[in-house]
């Protein structure tokens, strides 16, 4: 598992996936950053998307954040899940890909766009609460296999 120049970080919607991109600036650092969303418009064309989009990056690893409520899965945990199964299905064989718990991401992130005054509405906001729900995916994702060594509580696809 790993090392990896750059991992993608995915909060997985009906209608947008949120994107966060790590980068890896030395020795066990690394940077993670809200991309933006990507809309969805169909589940094909959203896999295809993706998959240019670890080609063009250069993305070793993808990391889909996996909604579960109090450790229990729900209809959208299995959608998120199925959804992740044949992203895996469309990426290089060498791109690594894991789940990670995304529990209350995009309230979290809700709540940091608040106390950052970015009080948009509509639209803009929901893409940009998206992105800041990838990143705090992401983000614990890599602190957890910086320090230990291995992501605990991730599941390899």
């Amino acid at each position: 598992m790993g090392p990896w120049n750059r991992v993608l970080g995915l909060d997985i919607g009906e209608r947008r996936i949120g994107l966060a991109f790590s980068n890896t600036l030395g020795v066990g650092t690394s940077m993670v950053v809200p991309a933006g969303f990507l809309l969805v418009s169909g589940e094909e064309r959203a896999l295809a998307d993706l998959a240019d989009m670890v080609a063009e990056e250069g993305v070793g690893a993808v990391v889909v954040g996996v909604p579960y409520v109090g450790g229990r899965e729900t209809g959208q945990t299995r959608r998120v899940l199925a959804f992740a199964r044949r992203l895996r299905a469309a990426l290089p064989a060498d791109v690594e890909m894991f789940g990670w718990d995304e529990s209350y991401s995009s309230a979290s992130a809700g709540d940091l766009l608040v106390e950052a005054e970015l009080k948009h509405s509509g639209r803009a906001r929901r893409g940009r609460v998206d992105a800041v729900a990838a990143s705090l995916i992401l983000q614990g994702f890599m602190d957890a296999h910086r320090n230990l060594g291995v992501a605990p509580g991730a599941v390899l696809f």
